[in-house]
């Protein structure tokens, strides 16, 4: 059976376009049986274990059909299982339904605290629910976005890929010469303003802001020279090579997550940042 498998895998290869249309069934197969789920099950809620916890998501949004179906991302979400401890401070930046939010809550504690940022209306409103589903008591949701400055900008769907809750955006309200009826008026807010009244500090950042990544970063420059422990999961797809060079000029350096050998191993920013999310620190981090 694993030669036949094997013998067929190879044999697909050589037929690109025969294999883009089996990944497309594939893909519709598992939406479909992701439907037939929720109907049976009446939208019950996915559960998920975390350590020696649970996490549940309503199966709304494209994230819970992505765990659902193709195991979401599996590297990161085993890293910061590692990472996160008891008592740390955590941003989730770009916080969508809550996924990261959730594990966040459950790994740091009641001594710790997690603080969301997600700017739709309909995706925070999930993310509130999802908190209130695991009776959160640690995580602060804000229904704004991360940027340079404090203003109002305008939260975008993507025209790629419009299904996608995650894939929205923001850009200036002065830049839109064709408006759509989905686009949002949304608040920006500074991590500067928002942590330095706090007086606190910051353990780790998990970043998916859908471009805005340099300008958050911009707006965090405090915040990251007063936490000199920070770790950030950095997905970016705007201004990589700007970010690169804000990273460099304040310490950062880049890593990757080896799952198996349970460590951060340094890793070439221009090469993993293409197809994933990099790991940045200012020094070592040598695992559990």
């Amino acid at each position: 059976m694993m030669q036949m498998r094997m013998k067929a895998k190879k044999w697909i290869r050589r037929y690109p376009q025969l294999r883009y249309i089996l990944s497309l069934i594939y893909s519709r197969m598992l939406h479909l049986r992701w439907l037939a789920r929720n109907l049976l099950t009446g939208y019950r809620p996915i559960t998920l274990k975390v350590v020696e916890q649970r996490i549940r998501l309503y199966p709304h949004g494209a994230i819970p059909e992505a765990l659902y179906t193709n195991n979401f991302e599996a590297v990161e979400r085993d890293f910061v299982i590692a990472f996160l401890k008891p008592g740390m401070a955590v941003v989730d930046a770009g916080a969508n339904v809550g996924f990261y939010t959730l594990i966040s809550s459950v790994l740091v504690g009641m001594d710790g605290w997690v603080h969301a940022f997600e700017p739709g209306r309909l995706t925070f409103e999930l993310l509130q629910k999802n908190l209130e589903l695991n009776k959160c008591q640690n995580v602060v949701a804000n229904r704004s976005a991360l940027f340079s400055m404090r203003k109002r900008m305008v939260l975008r769907v993507d025209p790629v890929h419009p299904r996608l809750d995650g894939h929205r955006f923001i850009q200036s309200m002065e830049s839109i010469t064709c408006p759509d009826p989905r686009d949002e008026i949304v608040e920006c807010q500074t991590l500067d303003n928002y942590f330095l009244p706090l007086g606190k500090t910051v353990d780790f950042m998990k970043v998916d802001v859908e471009g805005a990544e340099l300008a958050l970063l911009q707006g965090a420059e405090k915040i990251l020279a007063r936490s000199p422990n920070i770790t950030i999961l950095l997905e970016c797809t705007q201004n990589r090579e700007l970010v690169r060079g804000f990273a460099s000029r304040y310490g950062f350096k880049c890593f990757i997550w080896d799952y198996k050998g349970r460590i951060l191993k340094p890793a070439v920013y221009d090469e993993i940042i293409i197809t994933g999310s990099v790991i940045l620190r200012r020094q070592a981090w040598m695992g559990i």
